[in-house]
């Protein structure tokens, strides 16, 4: 029996590893996508072979702080006024995405985490704004939040992204979820070499401390020589102080490059010696798994999702500051050998153990449960 599978989504506007799990599930189940904001031009080409339902008029373009009302308002009301039709199951996906249970029923939400920014981000968040953006962003995220507990307790089932997440959402939103780990295409990702350079992919957010890796970098290329760091993610007008201020703080050796294309993303990847990461408590992080997938060692940041992802000593290390990642690459970059064992070993666990025939597969028999 087919199963009639309808998604929602907030946005399809990055090429990032939400939309990645959005489109294998619309792909695999042939199903429609309702989404507020689509931007083509900017996510997966392989959504243009989808169906994508968006509403007639829209002016989200992101969540920016301080963004106008007569937005806010569009946005809240289009999920939770959304009513569908004609379908066995709908799969929510990047909140506010999740009310859609408000008309709907069953709905299988996968949760990548609770909204941070109104969660264990907001006092972090809250420091970096002046008094007005704090009072807006303040009154922005109470709304918020009345309508995410009104219709959290409604939703029949939730997966979500790794342990770490689950953690969170039991903390902040008081419910159960199943840990479902996304796949990685592993035949996309190749090794050509390990070349002279560190490589850190990530959209252009402050979220992903790139200067905490920057900072690394700088420790370890002054006392070794001949060495570059070379930073590439997708922009947002949002985030566009953050990439001056990085480039500000960048010298020769630092490169900074932005919304490259998935072929030069991906020869990078398979030319890198190594992948420092330094996202706050990321939910799962893909660019570990990316760079495993690519036989090259990791970095991270000691906390979120890495810790399920990087194993400390044998794919890669676990760190605890610019300092100790600076010693890291000054080891690997002495020990070449063991920098190619210890990514060969990654890229061995990753198709052993993030695959979307895994994901899929407990995707649908839960999906097929559920209805």
């Amino acid at each position: 029996m087919d199963i009639r599978l309808k998604l929602v989504t907030s946005s399809l506007d990055v090429k990032g590893g939400a939309h990645r799990v959005t489109l294998k599930i619309a792909q695999h189940f042939k199903a429609p996508i309702y989404c507020f904001d689509y931007q083509p031009e900017k996510t997966f080409e392989e959504f243009q072979d989808i169906e994508i339902i968006t509403p007639k008029k829209t002016s989200l373009r992101r969540i920016p702080v301080g963004r106008n009302l007569v937005d806010t308002i569009e946005v809240f009301s289009y999920f939770y006024n959304l009513k569908l039709d004609d379908y066995d199951l709908i799969n929510a996906h990047i909140s506010p995405a999740e009310w859609v249970r408000n008309k709907n029923s069953p709905v299988l939400w996968y949760c990548y985490a609770p909204y941070r920014m109104a969660f264990d981000l907001y006092d972090w968040k809250m420091k970096q704004l002046s008094p007005l953006k704090k009072l807006k962003f303040k009154t922005w995220i109470a709304a918020y939040k009345y309508l995410e507990f009104k219709t959290i307790p409604e939703i029949e089932y939730m997966f979500t992204v790794s342990n770490n997440s689950k953690n969170r959402i039991k903390k902040y939103l008081k419910r159960d979820a199943e840990t479902l780990y996304p796949g990685i295409e592993t035949n996309k990702f190749s090794c050509k070499g390990y070349e002279k350079f560190f490589f850190y992919p990530s959209r252009i957010d402050t979220i992903k401390e790139f200067e905490y890796v920057i900072k690394a970098f700088k420790i370890f290329s002054a006392k070794t020589k001949g060495w570059k760091l070379v930073i590439a993610g997708s922009t947002s007008p949002f985030f566009n102080e953050y990439l001056e201020k990085l480039k500000s703080i960048s010298n020769e050796n630092i490169i900074i490059e932005t919304n490259i294309e998935e072929d030069h993303l991906l020869d990078l990847y398979s030319r890198c010696y190594a992948v420092p990461f330094s996202a706050i408590d990321e939910d799962l992080g893909l660019v570990p798994l990316e760079a495993l997938a690519s036989s090259k060692p990791v970095i991270a940041r000691n906390e979120g999702g890495t810790r399920e992802t990087v194993a400390e000593g044998n794919d890669g290390f676990l760190v605890n500051s610019p300092e100790e990642m600076a010693q890291k690459m000054e080891w690997l970059a002495k020990n070449p050998d063991a920098c190619e064992k210890m990514g060969k070993l990654g890229r061995k666990k990753v198709c052993k153990d993030f695959t979307w025939e895994n994901f899929l597969k407990r995707f649908e028999e839960k999906a097929r449960e559920m209805i």
